[in-house]
């Protein structure tokens, strides 16, 4: 706990899976960059391009089945910027495409299996951001940006053998396609160095369908398939080496289905979502924490559910004192139930961590509801 006073004002503690991080620093043009003056802009700007092309692919042998791997990344990057005086004006453009694919093909001949199989796997990816900048020599900067992501994903096998010993064919057909798209933007005003208001924001889409069917003699198959969306966001005030205050947050949630075919099929829906807080000031530092999820989900005539609560914090003075709690309620149950322990169950837990001068103290709890059982964690 003590190790908080080591932490950069400047920046604000991760906190959650999904929350978004802070871009604190303003990043210039790479070194890297070849100058070059292109001709169809006619403001007198300084113009830096890098880019890079990269591709193979390959063939490999796995016993009866032959591997094709292959690949294509392509990026690009466009730095625009203008001197005037003390005032300098930067935009940075970026843009990244990148494809992979891998199939399977194969016969196979063997006294207990004779068959074929075909297989595929595909991910398309497209990226494209871009950030603009006025920095003032001596004094702050303005940045603002943006950023989008698509990706694409795909699976197929599709395999036709025979028991020789048996006669009995088998076939067996899978597939499954995933889509996602994300959204970022970010902004920083900066007064002075190493002073400044900072802002980040995301959004995400992103679905995805599966079918699996089998035939040996019968017949047994599923469908799947879920759609996701989420939010994330950070905000913080900094104050260089004297304070810093920070506070992000996450949201996502689900829907999904899935079953046997042709008649058990279910049903669900899930949601989430953390929340920060946190600073530091001089050798002092602190963080309060919450996060909720809840999820449903119905099959049949019977519904399950499920659901938590935590909050945590933790406060730190250097390398003298720390302390840090917990405590996460939770719930669960299975209706329609005649057992009324299955119907709805309750527990709390905690804990408490104490540090003075290098020495820790821990204790901590667990209690259950419906029945009730109470045990030192």
């Amino acid at each position: 706990m003590g190790k908080h006073s080591r932490r950069k004002p400047s920046y604000l503690p991760k906190v959650a899976v999904g929350a978004a991080p802070l871009a604190l620093l303003l990043a210039g043009p790479a070194s890297a960059l070849a100058t070059q003056t292109d001709p169809s802009i006619p403001l007198p700007l300084d113009h830096q391009r890098e880019g890079s092309l990269d591709r193979g692919v390959g063939f490999t042998s796995e016993g009866d089945t032959t591997v094709f791997r292959g690949f294509l990344t392509n990026t690009e990057r466009n730095v625009f910027s203008k001197d005037a005086g003390d005032v300098k004006t930067v935009a940075d453009v970026r843009r990244s495409v990148s494809e992979t694919i891998e199939t399977r093909d194969g016969v196979t001949a063997r006294p207990d299996k004779v068959g074929a199989l075909a297989a595929a796997k595909t991910s398309e990816a497209v990226k494209q951001g871009q950030r603009e900048a006025v920095k003032v020599e001596r004094y702050g900067s303005v940045v603002a940006g943006n950023e989008t992501e698509f990706e694409r994903t795909g699976a197929r096998l599709t395999e036709v053998s025979l028991d020789p010993r048996t006669g009995v064919p088998t076939f067996v057909s899978q597939d499954s396609r995933g889509l996602r798209a994300a959204e970022g933007t970010y902004h920083a005003v900066r007064p002075l160095p190493r002073v400044g208001v900072i802002n980040e924001t995301k959004q995400q889409v992103g679905g995805g369908l599966d079918r699996a069917m089998r035939v040996d003699g019968g017949f047994s198959g599923d469908l799947g398939g879920v759609l996701e969306a989420g939010r994330s966001s950070g905000h913080a005030v900094d104050v260089g080496d004297l304070a810093a205050v920070g506070s992000t947050s996450a949201q996502h949630g689900n829907g999904r289905f899935g079953g046997v075919l042709p008649l058990d099929v279910g049903s669900g829906a899930g949601y989430g979502q953390e929340h920060a807080l946190g600073g530091a000031i001089g050798p002092s530092s602190g963080l309060v924490t919450t996060g909720q999820n809840g999820n449903l989900a119905h099959h049949g005539a019977g519904l399950s559910g499920s659901g938590s609560h935590t909050i945590s914090g933790d406060l730190g003075i250097g390398e003298v004192a720390s302390v840090r709690g917990t405590s996460t309620s939770s719930v669960r149950g299975v209706l329609p139930a005649t057992d009324p322990a299955q119907a709805g169950h309750l527990t709390q837990s905690g804990t408490l961590d104490l540090t003075l001068l290098g020495q820790p103290a821990h204790t901590g709890f667990v209690a259950g509801a419906l029945p009730l059982e109470l045990k030192r964690s």
